[in-house]
């Protein structure tokens, strides 16, 4: 198993620092490492990013841990990868089903919120998205990208009490479109709002926290559970996985991650679905136990 990692930008032979401690735990756990440049992959110069990349002496399953890629970005370095010998654990259309949200909808319709979502044509016309939120009449929801939302902006550019407030929703989705910028995924996503139980609020942004789960699924089976916050007390709550059984086969990923909370009404959910090659590891993780699983796995 090879493991890819970002460089750090201004030194080839030095990992981005983000992933640092990620990088020494695989180093100490001998499992191969290969670094690309991050900022030629998006330029599109494949080589280039991949020059210090070893070919393999024979076919070899990578992993990529780093920055959120893009379809057109993640296919380059698979297919630049595979003429190396190394073959990505997810394909293109793997990547895709778990990193946005469409893709994965309809089979995790039954255990997440209530969801509507369109492509977004520039310039936006909120007339074009009338349809999806008339669904939710006058009810709370979140606003998202097909991969990300500005939870940290919660009030200005996330939350919108009421989905028939139509100033509202406007100027919410005018400011999540300006802090998105150029990084904006695909188009629009509304969700219905759901009251989890909470956990504290966020020390630097205010937004509400509540008592949500990662989980690490590699080929069928979760390897590795973590608080999805670094903050607040999560007292005795672990994360219930049964409701997850019958799903996991369903879902069409070698490596991917669920992130579920529980509601105030004590049921069990599935917030979204993530590739788990760009799935950040929160600061609690054990990160040794992480990647020794991740050996283990191969």
């Amino acid at each position: 198993m090879r493991i890819i990692f970002c460089d750090n930008g201004f030194n080839p032979k030095e990992v981005d620092y983000m992933y640092a401690e990620e990088y020494s735990f695989a180093e100490q756990d001998s499992l191969s490492i290969s670094l690309i440049s991050f900022e030629e992959l998006k330029k599109g110069n494949i080589d280039m990013a991949l020059r210090r990349v070893k070919p393999s002496d024979e076919e070899e399953v990578g992993i990529y841990r780093g920055w959120m890629l893009k379809p057109s970005q993640y296919i380059l370095l698979y297919e630049g990868l595979l003429k190396k010998k190394v073959e990505l654990i997810n394909s293109l259309h793997e990547y895709i089903f778990c990193h946005y949200l469409p893709e994965s909808y309809h089979v995790i319709k039954a255990f997440t919120p209530k969801t509507t979502f369109k492509k977004l044509d520039i310039p936006f016309d909120i007339r074009k998205f009338q349809d999806e939120l008339n669904s939710f009449g006058s009810s709370p929801i979140i606003l998202k990208d097909y991969v990300k939302s500005q939870k940290h902006y919660w009030d200005e550019a996330c939350f919108i009490p009421d989905a028939s407030d139509l100033e509202k929703v406007e100027s919410v989705i005018a400011k999540f479109l300006e802090l998105q910028g150029s990084d904006i995924n695909e188009g629009l996503v509304f969700r219905e709002f759901v009251e989890l139980e909470k956990l504290t609020n966020h020390s630097k942004s205010g937004m509400p926290l509540t008592k949500e789960f990662r989980l690490f699924i590699l080929y069928g089976k979760v390897i590795a559970s973590f608080n999805y916050w670094d903050e607040g007390d999560y007292e005795s709550v672990r994360p219930n996985i049964d409701f997850l059984k019958e799903l996991i086969p369903a879902i069409d990923s070698n490596f991917f991650t669920v992130d579920i909370a529980k509601r105030k009404n004590g049921e069990w959910i599935i917030i979204e679905l993530g590739d788990g090659q760009v799935a950040g590891l929160p600061d609690n993780a054990n990160k040794n136990t992480f990647y020794k699983t991740l050996k283990r796995g191969k």
